[in-house]
């Protein structure tokens, strides 16, 4: 039986799961996921292996008009996965019909390459009503191959697996079997404790920060490591800070919690907050942080 091996890349708005699909379909946390929009800012890979095939799934950036050179950067990504991919997932919510999407449709339309149209959070609405939006995607894009998840349960994503491989080009793997992202480490701790402050704040503060790792030292009984939390303003560092460095201290305690368990070693782990003004717009800032500009 011939090799199997190709890109899939996972295309949606913000906050549709795309985060969680990949995740699911990998097997480990590649992609860091909140409940809030905008939370990957970059294109992520994961990398599931068989004997038989390897799918190089490609996470993405919602998709959304860009209003800092940040998001215009983020919107980059998107793009890129357009072209580059083998096969294009475009994942939806159970909530949303084709015409909240009739800004993309011409994008998706073009294609010249297989197009899944995925049907997320299946479990949110009756099976009549999910029927006939099956119906409704099917009849507005009749090459695509139209299923219904749950990225969260993991409803019918053998399914969607068993798809995905029936239409995986004939290809040598692209990466050893052994990996299962393309991210470093450093990377994987900077989104870490960025997913951290998603969650421990609200309104502007996340959508404001980067993180940067300036120090990654790995001994045989722990890991030192040691970041800075970028803030967009001056104003923003005191909250990030918190009262006595108690807002500071409960993202480093939760983001170590689970480094220990993805590296299953102690980990030292130090942060520290500055301020960049306006790093959200500025080129020099962004290319530092690996974004393409």
């Amino acid at each position: 039986m011939p090799f199997k091996s190709g890109f899939v890349n996972i295309i949606g708005k913000p906050n549709v799961g795309k985060s969680t699909l990949i995740n699911a379909m990998v097997g480990e946390k590649v992609s860091i996921v909140t409940p809030k929009v905008q939370t990957t800012r970059q294109r992520i890979m994961g990398i599931l292996n068989s004997e038989d095939y390897q799918i190089v799934f490609s996470d993405t950036p919602g998709i959304m008009k860009p209003r800092y050179l940040l998001q215009e950067s983020m919107m980059k990504y998107v793009s890129a996965a357009l072209e580059d991919a083998d096969i294009v997932l475009y994942m939806v919510e159970a909530t949303e019909s084709p015409a909240d999407h009739e800004d993309f449709a011409d994008r998706l339309s073009r294609l010249e390459v297989p197009l899944f149209l995925v049907i997320n959070k299946a479990d949110l609405t009756e099976q009549p009503k999910l029927e006939a939006l099956i119906r409704d995607w099917e009849a507005k894009f009749p090459q695509a191959a139209v299923i219904a998840i749950s990225a969260l349960h993991t409803f019918n994503l053998q399914k969607l697996l068993d798809k995905i491989i029936d239409h995986l080009p004939e290809h040598p793997p692209y990466y050893p079997h052994e990996m299962y992202t393309d991210k470093s480490e450093r990377f994987l701790v900077s989104e870490t404790v960025r997913e951290k402050i998603f969650t421990q704040f609200r309104q502007e503060i996340p959508y404001s920060i980067e993180v940067n790792v300036i120090e990654f030292k790995e001994e045989e009984a722990i890991i030192r490591i040691e970041g800075e939390i970028i803030v967009n303003r001056q104003s923003q560092k005191p909250i990030v800070i918190g009262n006595k460095g108690e807002a500071l201290k409960r993202v480093g305690t939760a983001a170590r919690k689970e480094l220990e368990e993805v590296f299953n070693k102690k980990v030292f782990l130090k942060l520290f907050v500055k301020v960049r003004e306006n790093w959200r717009e500025k080129p020099v800032f962004l290319k530092n942080f690996g974004y393409d500009v």
